[in-house]
């Protein structure tokens, strides 16, 4: 079975109705063509690199679905070019090592911190032990 990953961006000035109604009827296509969706990801509004279509900002969304065949992707890609809602698409076929880099994604292992253990709070000290533990220099006497 082959894993593939559609991204693409999606107008901001569309409401929030529509661009959910989009996802669905790229998803639709997906499954419509025998393909079963892995996961879908909405990452949400983000600042473009440059701008498309006199737009600065743009919804990204992120679907990962696995096909026997692949004759279908080339009509999906002329359908996505077609459709005015979206500024920008990217279609990648995913080797062993990309869905196993999704599969850890998804469960937390990549992209999120770790909890660094935290040090121990240092204990109240009374100032006038601070100074009995700090050693003062000695003074020698020259003089003498």
């Amino acid at each position: 079975m082959r894993h593939y990953e559609v991204n693409f961006i999606v107008n901001p000035v569309l409401s929030g109705d529509e661009v959910k109604a989009t996802a669905e009827n790229i998803q639709k296509e997906i499954t419509g063509a025998g393909a079963s969706i892995v996961h879908v990801d909405e990452i949400g509004l983000r600042q473009l690199a440059y701008p498309i279509n006199k737009r600065s900002t743009g919804i990204y969304y992120n679907i990962e679905f696995a096909c026997e065949s692949s004759e279908w992707l080339v009509k999906f890609e002329l359908n996505l070019k077609r459709n005015e809602n979206l500024l920008r698409f990217l279609t990648v076929k995913l080797d062993k090592y990309g869905v196993k880099y999704n599969d850890d994604k998804r469960k937390g292992l990549i992209g999120s911190r770790s909890k660094k253990k935290e040090a121990p709070a240092p204990s109240a000290v009374a100032p006038d032990e601070l100074i009995d533990a700090v050693s003062a220099p000695e003074v020698v006497d020259l003089d003498a």
